[in-house]
């Protein structure tokens, strides 16, 4: 039963409409109004605990009847509230919860023993509190409350009693948890949280109600707030928030309390009562008001504390009084004066903070002190892991931890993992975050039977600890056996007089029985007679025709039976072999011609098949003359089964005959029929041969040839059998060394004369009358003998006296010659200048029978020295470097001149123009008198070394170069004789040398009377 009625009655003389308000403290608040009340009028108020959220205690319910005169009467019950656990129920802190129990056993055995375990997930609520310390450990004992908020699974577990001797402890079972646990929540009260402020008429509502639990959601974890308002000293509360306007000098109270989401439905347990006052015609003391954010904080975090303080009258607030006592006793701060908050709580290190605020108004009012506590922790790990409820002995189990690492207060974390099977001690697995282990490894190091270890006793254990403190969590689980699997391997049919062998393929899912199975055999023959055995295969005889059945089942450690696996095998006759001979392939009318030099005498192939597939067991062969007369008999037995052909010795049978050959088979005490028939010649291969001698008498296999001999090809191949009749035929194959192969012949001998160069292979093949063919092949090489190439222009054989060209495009000259009397289809030219080493100028590939080239006009230069390198081609090859010849341009040039003096120059025009009007007529430039001095002038090129002028009658004069390019020379001549030269003309010689020739320049000028004649017709007047 969840509810609880309030009952009774209500009687006001003056017949008026009451109010009855049931009442527990911040608990529960119900008001109805009953009418008529002149009589005796009955009223209930119901109470639903759970829909109200009512945690377990003691309740007296308040009960008051108020008239509207607020003229009142209280009366008063009790009832109380537990809580037993059940699935998914919410619980408050510390509240009492009374968990139940009940033990049966199917072997009616007594209870021996019980032991809890609470698996506590600290975390799924905002603002953990801590960790209950044996969290995922056995305890004897149930807890009646619980002191820390999270989402908690309850684990019970009974021992049974079979025999009250402790001898047989290891009887004693544990019941399974999994019909006997339940989660539920463990959650805190809401806190409901308010400032009033009567502000000029006006009320100013502030709310900051809160859920520990639920801090981070936007809601902060409420799904109902309750309002009530009443003016001051009124026994009836009015629900709702109050009137925006209030009197400012009337008294008015103000209460709110909260509701969470911690319930079913998503509603949860109410908080306390919060109540304020406003609005006095005397000053109302201002309220001390905070809050701390998270209350139960890590050591490693921090608070925030907000300052929420408020007066009624709002009036400034001048003086805040704090103090934080640690652990009820120590003073750790305190602050007296303007408006502040204390530090972060948690700096102050492990411990429990009581934070006390007194503030008071600028009137000199102080508020009443306003607390509360602050945990500062050390956050336990908060273990936890899966994996699997069943488990075989091989099972690779994978831990997976779930422990949240680093914790929550960021410390790292170290892991213990151990398991124990029923009442053994705890067997230490590895310290692994996510532990990886085997129970067949558990029972090899701890020497625990295969037999004990199938069990639903297991337990696994994980310990965590941040390194001070420690959190368990503890998970049951099953092992179980695989029972093996039973099959026959072997046929369902055979042959009479097989034997076969049948395989146990019996499957065992755990490694540690499939060595220890036990196997076990039943055979029933077809005469009914039953045959055991106990291995993991058999052997078998079919001797009988029939069916016999086949029984096989295995047994492992544990001691669990496998199927029982049968097989029924029916024996056949047996029937006869069969050999087909598969070479030689060929028939009398075209028999198969072994060739005798590469196989000798034949090898007999055949295919053997048995309708039961028997092996072979013996083989006969059979070899005839084409006049059906018995040659050879070959019988031989086969050990292995698997002989398929025979090689007859050589020489076994004569050559270039005929001859048949059958076989047959034995298996099984058959013979098969006689085989088909096949047919062979033995034939002795034609032996090739060839020479090759040219008319000159060279060896063309060992020298090379030359395209003006003539090559004599001549057989010299043979055949052994052609005494018997046998004849061969020929073929010749001309092959390039870069083309493709060609018949040339099919004579024994005949000539060839090549026309182009290269290595040549023939290739003779040989063929005798039955299609045998042997082939020989010979190299040769055809040559080309180079053309020769030597240089007639420039002549000179030394760069120390190289030939002279008087022109920078000389024309180069050479004479070819070739042995082969090809002509000269292309040539190169190079002019290398001696000094560098490089090309001056070259020809290039030109096509061109030509013996000369002339060298293009820009490429050369005076006074450089050159080589010359000439190559011709002859259309098949270009011939070696010829020897080079070594030429320079040297352009030496003069040109003379003969000048009068200036002073003889201007008497001669000073003489014309007294004469003619003219100055250079009658005497012209080149007239002379006899007795003048002559200036000579050369113009040179090519750096003359010396200029020398001769005149007629052997007078001479060596002229100077005017600068150092030595382009003009100058001189003159005189001599006291020259006053004696006769009329007429007059020859200049001028002479240009350097160190490579000499070049000459003649100039002539006239002698006409002498130079005293000149003044005597400038003295006549």
């Amino acid at each position: 039963m969840s509810t609880f009625y309030v009952e009774g009655y209500v009687q006001d003389p003056d017949n008026d409409t009451v109010d009855i308000i049931a009442e527990i403290p911040n608990v529960f608040y119900k008001k109805i109004s009953v009418t008529n009340t002149g009589s005796a009028k009955n009223f209930t108020i119901p109470i639903d605990v759970l829909n109200e959220g009512i945690p377990p205690g003691w309740y007296n319910v308040n009960v008051k009847v108020v008239d509207p005169f607020n003229l009142k009467a209280e009366a008063s019950t009790s009832f109380s509230v537990t809580n037993r656990l059940r699935n998914k129920a919410f619980f408050l802190i510390n509240s009492p919860i009374d968990i139940s129990t009940s033990y049966t056993d199917y072997e009616n055995d007594g209870k021996y023993a019980e032991r809890y375990r609470y698996d506590q997930d600290p975390g799924i609520f905002d603002n953990s509190m801590g960790m209950i310390w044996d969290s995922g450990l056995w305890r004897d004992s149930k807890y009646p409350s619980f002191p820390f908020s999270g989402a908690y699974t309850a684990t019970f577990q009974a021992r049974d009693n079979p025999k009250g001797d402790d001898r047989f402890d290891n009887y004693r079972m544990w019941s399974r948890d999994n019909l006997s646990s339940m989660t539920f929540m463990v959650h805190r009260k809401p806190v409901a949280l308010f400032s009033a402020k009567l502000i000029g008429g006006t009320l100013h509502l502030t709310d900051s109600s809160y859920d520990l639990d639920h801090m981070s959601s936007p809601t902060k974890g409420l799904v109902t707030w309750q309002w009530q308002w009443r003016k001051a000293g009124d026994e009836v509360w009015t629900e709702g928030q109050p009137p925006a306007q209030l009197p400012s000098g009337v008294a008015h109270e103000i209460r709110l309390r909260v509701r969470d989401i911690d319930g079913p439905n998503g509603f949860g347990v109410w908080s306390d009562w919060m109540q304020q006052s406003v609005g006095s015609a005397a000053n109302l003391p201002p309220v001390a008001l905070f809050t701390v954010s998270p209350t139960n904080v890590s050591y490693r975090k921090a608070t925030i504390i907000i300052d929420k303080s408020f007066d009624p009258d709002n009036d400034p607030l001048d003086v805040y009084s704090w103090t934080v006592i640690k652990d009820g006793w120590q003073q750790v701060w305190s602050h007296s004066g303007g408006a502040t908050v204390p530090p972060n709580i948690a700096a102050f290190g492990v411990g429990s903070y009581q934070l006390n605020l007194q503030v008071r108004d600028n009137r000199g009012l102080w508020s009443n002190v306003y607390s509360q506590t602050v945990q500062v922790i050390n956050h336990p790990p908060a273990a936890s892991f899966t994996m699997p409820n069943e488990v075989y002995r091989d099972t690779v189990i994978s831990l997976n931890n779930l422990t949240p690492d680093p914790d929550e207060d960021g410390d790292n974390l170290q892991y213990g993992w151990y398991t124990k099977l029923n009442n053994d001690p705890y067997y230490w697995r590895g310290s692994n975050r996510n532990q990886v282990f085997r129970v067949q490894d558990v029972l090899n190091d701890y020497g625990i039977s295969a037999q004990k270890a199938i069990s639903d006793g297991w337990e696994m254990r994980l310990n965590a600890t941040d390194g001070s403190l420690y959190s368990y969590a503890t998970q049951m689980f099953s092992v179980k056996n695989h029972v093996p699997t039973a099959a026959i391997q072997g046929p369902a049919a055979v042959n009479q007089y097989d034997t076969h062998t049948f395989n146990s393929s019996d499957v065992d899912e755990d490694i540690a029985d499939q060595s220890s199975l036990k196997y076990y055999w039943r055979v029933t023959g077809s005469d009914h007679k039953i045959t055991l055995f106990q291995t993991p295969s058999i052997s078998l005889n079919f001797d009988e025709l029939g069916t016999y059945t086949l029984e096989h089942w295995a047994v492992d450690q544990i001691g669990d039976k496998s199927n029982i696996a049968t097989l029924k095998v029916t024996v056949k006759e047996n029937l006869a072999p069969n050999m087909t001979l598969t070479y030689p392939a060929g028939t009398v009318n075209n028999p198969t011609i072994i060739d005798a030099e590469k196989e000798g005498d034949p090898l007999i192939k055949w295919t053997y098949s048995d309708p039961e597939n028997d092996p072979q067991e013996s083989y006969r062969l059979e070899f005839f003359t084409k006049d059906k007369l018995l040659a050879k008999t070959v019988e031989n037995t086969d050990s292995t089964g698997s002989i398929r052909q025979y090689q007859l010795p050589d020489q076994s049978l004569d050559r270039f005959l005929l001859y048949t050959v059958q076989g047959r088979a034995f298996s099984k005490r058959k013979w098969s029929e006689i085989s088909n028939e096949k047919a062979f010649i033995i034939d002795n291969p034609p032996k090739p041969g060839f020479t090759l001698i040219t008319d000159t008498g060279k060896d063309a296999t060992k020298v090379p040839i030359y395209r003006t001999d003539v090559l004599n090809i001549q057989s010299t191949a043979t055949d052994a059998d052609i005494p018997k009749g046998d004849s061969i035929s020929h073929q010749y194959f001309l092959k390039p060394a870069a083309g493709a192969e060609g018949l040339v012949s099919t004579e024994g001998d005949f000539n060839k004369k090549f026309t182009t160069n290269g290595t040549f292979t023939y290739r003779q093949l040989v063929t005798d009358s039955l299609g045998l063919f042997r082939e020989l092949s010979h190299s040769i090489t055809v040559l080309n003998r180079l053309p020769k190439v030597a240089i007639t222009y420039p002549t000179s054989d030394s760069p120390n006296k190289p030939t002279i060209a008087s022109t920078l495009t000389p024309i180069i000259k050479w004479d070819y010659q070739d042995e082969d009397g090809d002509q000269q289809q292309r040539f190169r030219v190079r002019i290398i200048n001696l000094a560098t080493g490089a090309i001056k100028v070259q020809s290039g590939d030109q096509v061109s029978n030509s013996k000369q080239w002339k060298v293009p006009d820009g490429a050369l230069a005076e006074y450089e020295k050159y080589a010359v390198e000439v190559e011709v081609f002859d259309g098949f090859d270009w011939s070696v470097v010829s020897a080079r010849k070594y030429f320079m341009v040297n352009l030496l040039s003069i040109k003379g001149a003969v000048r009068h003096t200036e002073e003889w120059n201007g008497n001669r025009q000073a003489y014309n123009m007294k004469q003619s009007g003219s100055p250079e007529s009658p005497r012209g430039y080149s007239v002379y008198w006899a007795g003048e001095k002559f200036v000579l002038q050369g113009t040179a090129t090519g750096l003359p070394d010396t200029v020398q002028v001769t005149m007629t009658g052997g007078y001479t004069a060596a002229l100077s170069p005017t600068g150092s390019d030595k382009t003009m020379w100058t001189g003159e001549l005189a001599d006291p004789s020259f006053e004696q030269l006769p009329d007429g003309p007059v020859t200049f010689t001028f002479t240009a040398t350097n160190e490579y020739q000499t070049k000459v320049d003649t100039v002539a000028v006239t002698i006409l009377g002498d130079w005293t004649e000149y003044y005597q017709s400038h003295r006549v007047k």
